[in-house]
């Protein structure tokens, strides 16, 4: 058997550590948009909240860096934040093209819920781990973020580049 079971055929993908870490963020995804909900917010406005919390005042296009998250995707999320009164936009340059990210007051008013909800999140999903475990996944976790560039540049597929054993 290959480190990955690639090109057996008792391959199965739901025995995969990618197919149990989309199943668990999938669960953990669902379970924050409808607590999200409770606050008159969708799934991914906390991730815009946070980058703002961090650093408030940036640029559309960094911020969209920051999330992750494609420019058109990023604009219409922005609207309807804004149409929240969760965040405002300013243009900016001498064509008005930029466009700088604000939070409003009601922005920051909701950081201490959605901080709320966030910590009751993750002690929901690792209450079974004791401290050593927490370590270990959090370093595994790192590991795991640290191999994103990789990823994003990889040609995937049978022998397209990325050695799968």
């Amino acid at each position: 058997m290959t480190r990955h079971g690639i090109g057996e055929q008792s391959y199965q993908m739901t025995d995969t550590v990618l197919y149990r870490l989309v199943q668990l963020a999938k669960i953990h995804r669902n379970e924050l948009a409808r607590e999200l909900a409770k606050l008159g917010m969708y799934i991914g406005q906390e991730q815009v909240l946070l980058n703002l919390w961090e650093a408030d005042g940036v640029s559309q296009a960094e911020l969209g860096a920051r999330v992750q998250v494609l420019p058109p995707t990023l604009t219409k999320m922005l609207q309807r934040m804004e149409r929240s009164g969760l965040v405002r936009r300013e243009r900016t340059g001498t064509r008005g093209r930029a466009s700088w990210v604000y939070l409003t007051d009601r922005g920051w008013q909701l950081r201490g819920e959605v901080e709320a909800l966030w910590r009751h999140a993750e002690c929901a999903l690792t209450a079974g781990l004791d401290e050593d475990e927490l370590s270990v996944l959090h370093g595994y976790l790192a590991r795991l973020k640290g191999l994103e560039t990789a990823l994003e540049t990889a040609d995937f597929g049978p022998d397209r580049g990325v050695d799968l054993d």
